[in-house]
């Protein structure tokens, strides 16, 4: 091109006589320029291609000079690009198990070394000759076409070393014995010597075959257990003596434990023998008469319905509740029928772990509280709606946290049968779209829908939305302008009680004391 160049230059304009061949000469001479430049650019790029991709090859061959090539699929899991202790990992036949562990019938586990008795695994090798047969070569090639392989892990060890390994073994001494039934040492009462299921082997050719079955199906974790026929077991068992046991102990051993959640009373002992009377060939008769009083002393110790009720108040603090006809909430025995149920229990002859007393049932509301509120001194717990009916404030407590605070409007106090009384109630049902429609005895009647309604009693007070109030709760409006005897809440607030209070929860209301 410099040569072209020069040519061109070194002649001046000297054929200016001949104009017209002059440029011919010229344009001839421009076409050869280019065209050599092209042969130059297409030249140089031909050489750049070739360095570049010869270079990409022996760089992708130095990367998979060690790993398996693109697309490969070993077992069904992709090892692509992968080197060889990778792949290893993926496929987990990396380590080779170090030991094997039996326990036996009792959970005592007894450690045995793989590589004492020759354990080998052959995925690792397998995966090697998958490995050392790649070509390398034609790294490439695994971008165009997957390839795939599988290979069986075999277990191999030395059976008779397995097995000397076994017999040799300290699997226990502990022997085998069947239960007994005998006298305690007081003797006052028959009691049973459970069965004793002991850890001594006593075939160990059923042992030895049971570990080498399990070793060779891969298993390196082994329980022994009764089925494996390698210990001698119980013939008789505890639970074959309990009749017998039972129809011995009928008098000395028989007891009734009642359940109140918190704690239990058990009827056993003296207190038992006051209300069985024995006769002289060991059978009995119950004393009704002093079941019952046994149940009335319960029923004094445990019942909560119906009685004043220590409270921390979330304005007032620490009050007492008062009761009243309305609120029904706590805990009421039925103490006829759970007299009945005594009796029948203690004529059965069957002693009992734990059993509920009767409590009274309308058949549609029990005058029981919550179970996990229940303790010595208290049955309400830290889940309740309190209701403070002189500030006219509603609270909902859930496990002691404050989820709701609200105002609302009780009963009218100008009127004795409109007055929403205080106590602790219960909500035990609730509805949507209801009806209220009732009188009292003033003659008021009224027919009116809520679109909530959560019962607390069963004189027909509940917590319910009034839209009819235009959201004005509080205040004093409920000596003017007051209920039925109802809670009356904003629609928002009826509905959280409806969503959110579990059935069963108390609800407290009260007054201040002045008003009271």
């Amino acid at each position: 091109m410099t040569e072209n160049s020069t040519k061109i230059t070194k002649k001046p304009a000297t054929s200016v006589k001949k104009n017209s061949s002059v440029k011919g000469s010229s344009k001839n001479k421009k076409r050869k320029k280019k065209r050599n430049n092209i042969g130059i650019i297409c030249g140089t790029a031909a050489a750049a291609i070739i360095i570049v991709v010869g270079g990409g090859y022996f760089i992708g061959r130095a990367y998979y000079s060690n790993r398996f090539l693109s697309g490969t699929t070993v077992n069904g899991i992709d090892v692509g690009g992968r080197t060889f202790e990778q792949a290893c990992d993926l496929l987990g036949v990396n380590d080779m198990p170090y030991e094997l562990t039996v326990k036996t019938i009792d959970g005592t586990p007894v450690v045995f070394k793989t590589a004492d008795f020759d354990y080998r695994l052959s995925g690792k090798d397998e995966l090697q000759k998958i490995y050392d047969s790649v070509n390398r070569k034609t790294w490439f090639s695994g971008f165009i076409q997957n390839s795939t392989y599988s290979f069986n892990e075999d277990i191999t060890f030395d059976v008779e070393k397995l097995q000397k390994l076994v017999e040799k073994a300290n699997w226990g001494d502990v022997e085998t014995a069947d239960a007994k039934l005998g006298l305690n040492e007081d003797k006052t009462a028959y009691v049973i010597t459970p069965e004793v299921q002991g850890n001594k082997i006593t075939d160990m050719k059923k042992l030895e075959a049971y570990v080498t079955q399990s070793v060779a199906a891969g298993e390196l974790s082994v329980e022994l257990d009764k089925d494996t026929g390698c210990y001698s077991l119980p013939k008789v068992k505890s639970a074959d003596l309990e009749d017998d046991c039972k129809k011995r102990n009928d008098v000395f051993q028989l007891s009734v434990t009642y359940d109140f959640d918190y704690t239990t009373e058990t009827l056993t002992g003296e207190e038992l023998m006051k209300i069985i009377k024995l006769k002289d060939d060991g059978s009995y008769t119950v004393d009704r008469k002093k079941a019952m009083e046994y149940v009335e002393k319960l029923a004094k110790k445990y019942d909560t319905y119906n009685t004043k009720r220590k409270f921390h108040a979330t304005l007032q603090g620490d009050i007492i509740v008062p009761t009243s006809s309305d609120a029904k909430y706590g805990w009421w025995i039925d103490q006829e029928k759970t007299c009945d149920d005594l009796v029948d229990m203690l004529e059965k002859g069957e002693s009992v772990d734990k059993v509920d007393p009767i409590y009274y049932s309308t058949g549609y509301f029990d005058f029981t509280g919550v179970e996990s509120a229940r303790s010595k001194d208290d049955d309400i717990g830290d889940t309740y709606i309190e209701i403070d009916l002189t500030d006219q404030h509603l609270w909902y407590y859930e496990k002691g946290k404050k989820k709701l605070d609200t105002y609302i409007v009780s009963g009218q106090t100008t009127s004795e049968a409109r007055t929403t009384l205080p106590g602790v109630y219960k909500l035990w049902s609730k509805e949507t779209n209801k009806r209220m429609k009732d009188t009292n005895a003033d003659g008021d009647e009224w027919d009116t829908k809520c679109n909530f309604w959560n019962n607390v009693s069963l004189c027909g007070i509940g917590l319910h939305d009034s839209t009819w109030r235009g959201g004005y709760f509080g205040g004093e409006i409920y000596k003017y302008n007051g209920s039925h005897g109802c809670i009356n809440m904003s629609y928002d607030d009826a509905k959280y009680v409806y969503d959110n209070v579990p059935y069963g929860t108390p609800v407290v209301m009260y007054y201040k004391s002045a008003d009271k």
